[in-house]
């Protein structure tokens, strides 16, 4: 679907990525959907609360330059400095994402009566900020959420209507992850110094108290007793990563443990790997586990939020009741030592990859731009047409 006919779009968000140039899922959704929308024929223009992060070179990289106001906590000024981000690039629709963004990105609209799209990536609750979403919402705003679970929140919490609030998973450029060269799996399991016949689990993800870094761990620590040969590949950075690493060092498994940091090829770390664990106590959607199954992984997780709407159980990964760490130990036991089910369910998972492509998605996030402007024109009166049941 092209852009035809849409005016531009200030995309507005909390942050590209966390201090020290730690990247999230949504800095992630920014790097593979603006450039399709700009491929797409919308004239887009993002534009972020907080200061620059280093991902902003691959958005300059890709065609699309970045506005960051870098301001306060309490800044009130900011919504004055959107408004003329939005009036400088001509905006006939804000798109908006972020407990902040989503307030400022309200305000603005109003200010400017422009339509609004709001998007819910994540199941943080604006339980304190709920008066003011209610305050500031309108019947013709729409509303893009990653999952079923991010949907109820999203009317609940956001105040949008329930025909409003579209279910658009994140979309991902699938061959990226596909079209690797068969040798990049052995190059990297030698790069990274896994031995031959151990079976590599992945964790891939900011490293916060909500991703369940150390409940891996502690879990990591059965597993070896049962299966020496697992390994553990902890991609990602944040600030887990020091108490993580002396927990490993208490329990004994620094040689079972790689912390891998902050990477750009997941893809290829994926490829090195076997299972993708995914012990989070709350996921949005869990862009890591599409990855994994686009790769022809199975992953193992806790049925929590979104993640029940990527891994189906038994089929192409294992899901385990939530917080159970006695069954998750088990489901990973299980796959390790059953070979044949990891290559029947990675199968199954490259083909169920398929309805999260990022050229997907834009299709149907243009099909929601569309909907939001006609129902703001039409004085609030929304449209079902498009919804995701």
């Amino acid at each position: 679907m092209t852009a035809k006919a849409l005016p531009p779009v200030l995309l507005l968000a909390d942050h590209l990525g966390y201090s020290g140039g730690v990247s999230h899922g949504v800095g992630t959704y920014f790097l593979q959907v603006l450039p399709q929308l700009r491929a797409a024929g919308l004239d887009v223009t993002a534009c972020f609360l907080k200061e620059p992060h280093p991902a902003a070179a691959r958005l300059r990289a890709l065609g699309i330059d970045p506005i960051f106001l870098q301001a306060g906590k309490w800044n009130p000024w900011v919504v004055r400095q959107v408004v003329a981000a939005a009036r400088a690039c001509g905006a006939g629709l804000l798109h908006v994402t972020g407990l902040k963004g989503s307030l400022v990105g309200r305000a603005v609209a109003r200010a400017l009566h422009l339509p609004v799209v709001l998007h819910t990536h994540d199941l943080n609750k604006p339980v304190f900020t709920r008066p003011l979403q209610l305050l500031l919402s309108r019947p013709s705003d729409f509303a893009v959420c990653v999952s079923g679970a991010a949907q109820e929140l999203t009317v609940r919490a956001y105040c949008v209507g329930p025909e409003r609030a579209w279910v658009i998973p994140n979309g991902l450029k699938l061959e990226s992850i596909q079209d690797l060269s068969p040798l990049t799996r052995p190059r990297v399991r030698r790069e990274l110094g896994l031995e031959s016949g151990c079976v590599a689990l992945a964790m891939i993800g900011r490293m916060h108290p909500v991703k369940g870094h150390r409940l891996m761990l502690r879990m990591l620590a059965s597993l070896v007793a049962r299966c020496p040969l697992v390994r553990l590949l902890v991609i990602g950075d944040g600030p887990e990563r020091s108490a993580c690493e002396a927990l490993a060092g208490q329990l004994g498994l620094r040689g079972y443990v790689r912390f891998l940091g902050q990477r750009d090829d997941v893809p290829q770390l994926l490829a090195a790997a076997d299972i993708l664990v995914a012990p989070s106590r709350s996921e949005g959607l869990c862009l890591a586990a599409i990855e994994a199954l686009a790769a022809g992984k199975p992953v193992v997780g806790f049925a929590v939020g979104g993640l029940v709407e990527v891994i189906r159980d038994r089929v192409n990964g294992l899901l385990v009741p939530p917080a159970d760490a006695g069954a998750f130990a088990r489901a990973v036991i299980n796959l390790v030592e059953d070979e044949g089910a990891r290559r029947t369910y990675g199968k199954q998972g490259a083909q169920d990859a398929q309805r999260f492509s990022v050229e997907g998605h834009v299709t149907r996030l243009l099909e929601c731009y569309r909907c939001a402007i006609d129902a703001h024109q039409a004085g609030g009166v929304g449209t079902t047409e498009g919804v995701s049941e």
